[in-house]
């Protein structure tokens, strides 16, 4: 559920400087000094140091490859440090974790309060998101605000949590559809990686919650002597706001929730839904595709278009098409068939090349290309999620929750479900072997600040129904994006509103709607 992958959150972060945070807070001037040499510091607060140099992939996600004259720039006023806080915030005495921090300064003139931000995964590192929002679109936030990036707890700089055994875990080859077997060997292996290191250090992993990592913003507001916190995240970052908003009503300021997890806990429940919005999406494609059929010959209807792609995909299915430059088969055409909005004509143009028993053509063939997300830590990142969410830890209830998704969803109900809940193999769940949290999750509630729910109208892994009921929830208003994006309103054509809705515009910015990109 990263936000940071999307076009719209993306910019490089932080080189250099040692310094102190220079703006000035709505209760004054907030200049907090670094720790006396020596002396260990305490829970709580904040000791500023060098930041340090970013990874060659800290800087291409966030910002160099894009805005590289205004990354280095950025970059050159970042500030960084340490917030020291309770590993348990129910034990406050207890173990200490150190979290990674990093303040852009505002250039306006007045006096600047904190924005906090956060990309989601959950597992991205955060810390340096703040200079790719100042180099995209949403640049004029800094006219306002300080921006803050965080490494949330188990991430990035703060104390990275791993897991080499589960991390490195090869799925196997991947068949159109697993049998019973093949999952629940998959479920075992991934079980055991998971006990194994979570016997290593069961208080690590027992800190990896939502709940304390909304704690550790609110200690992150208290060492900026903020009375308030303002807040942007997308993805999972949307669970970390409505959490924190829950749990501190009184001191959440502004908050923007972008591409918005559903405020349901139940797995299986995020999984259907997720499976929903795609199947909802391929029929949105196969009507597209009907209105151009004489360019791609696929049929004039969206049933005569939805027949015959079946009956491909059964085709290929039992007698994959065998090409000089690779086999397509079942694998092959689902990927086609589950294809975004922006690519549907090349992913049209492939489907139709197939139709006709040819290879598709050229690097624009519209097949999704796999690639590792970037700066995610992905164990810490499970434990946050699986810490989020109720019947995940059941084989059984996985694979028979997964059964009735196909036959509800016949074309695409056998694929993976895009959601970090689902293991690489479909019917099994990336929460296999960990143990169930010990709180339940923090219903989500209502807060002092306004608060804009902002989903994607076409995307597929945080549908836009969950933010309706997020909405029911908490209130706020709700923006519509009238694309399929994942995230990235603060970098695309809507970036004005999210500049709008913190700098406190009446009218649309803050009332939702719908922005065409």
């Amino acid at each position: 559920m990263g936000g940071a992958r999307s076009r719209g959150v993306r910019a490089v972060g932080g080189v250099v400087l040692a310094g102190l945070l220079a703006a000035a807070c709505a209760d004054g001037d907030v200049r907090p000094q670094a720790a006396a040499t020596g002396t260990p510091p305490r829970t709580g607060e904040l000791t500023w140091g060098t930041c340090p140099e970013p990874s060659e992939a800290e800087a291409q996600v966030w910002g160099a490859a894009e805005h590289r004259p205004a990354y280095a720039r950025h970059a050159a006023r970042l500030r960084c440090g340490t917030l020291t806080v309770p590993a348990d915030w129910t034990a406050p005495q207890g173990r200490r974790l150190e979290l990674a921090v990093a303040v852009l300064p505002s250039t306006g003139d007045g006096p600047a309060e904190p924005l906090a931000l956060n990309p989601g995964g959950p597992g991205v590192s955060g810390r340096l998101m703040p200079i790719g929002i100042a180099s995209g679109g949403a640049r004029a936030l800094l006219d306002r605000y300080d921006l803050v990036g965080l490494d949330v707890r188990g991430t990035g700089r703060s104390g990275p949590a791993t897991c080499p055994a589960a991390e490195s875990l090869d799925a196997g080859p991947r068949p159109a559809a697993p049998t019973h077997r093949t999952a629940r060997a998959y479920w075992n292996r991934l079980a055991r990686a998971h006990t194994t290191c979570a016997e290593a250090d069961p208080a690590q992993l027992a800190s990896l919650t939502t709940t304390n990592a909304a704690h550790d913003l609110d200690a992150l507001r208290r060492a900026l002597r903020a009375p308030r916190l303002h807040y942007y995240g997308v993805s999972w970052g949307t669970s970390l706001g409505a959490t924190y908003r829950t749990l501190f009503p009184t001191h959440s300021g502004r908050t923007l929730l972008e591409s918005v997890v559903s405020p349901d806990p139940d797995l299986r429940g995020l999984l259907d839904g997720v499976t929903r919005a795609r199947e909802q999406r391929f029929e949105h494609f196969t009507a597209w595709l009907a209105a151009r059929s004489d360019r791609y010959g696929l049929g004039t209807t969206a049933d005569e278009v939805r027949t015959r792609l079946l009956a491909l995909r059964e085709r290929l299915t039992t007698r994959p098409l065998r090409t000089s430059d690779g086999t397509y088969g079942r694998v092959e055409t689902d990927q086609y068939m589950d294809a975004e909005p922006a690519d549907r004509a090349g992913a049209g143009a492939a489907l139709s090349s197939l139709a006709r028993g040819r290879a598709p053509a050229g690097d624009g063939d519209g097949k999704p290309r796999t690639a590792a997300p970037p700066l995610v830590a992905p164990f810490a990142g499970t434990a946050l999620l699986c810490s989020q969410v109720t019947h995940a830890a059941s084989f059984t209830e996985q694979w028979s929750a997964y059964g009735e998704r196909r036959a509800a969803y016949p074309v695409l109900g056998a694929t993976r479900p895009m959601f970090p809940g689902s293991g690489e193999v479909p019917g099994t769940s990336t929460c296999a072997g960990l143990p169930a949290p010990e709180r339940p999750p923090v219903e989500p509630g209502r807060a002092d600040g306004p608060l804009l729910l902002v989903a994607h109208r076409d995307e597929v892994i945080t549908p836009l129904p969950w933010a309706r009921a997020m909405r029911a929830r908490t209130g706020g208003s709700l923006l519509v994006v009238g694309d399929g994006e994942h995230g990235g309103m603060a970098g695309g054509g809507c970036a004005g509103r999210v500049v709008g809705f913190f700098a406190g515009a009446e009218g649309a910015a803050a009332e939702g709607g719908v922005c065409e990109p």
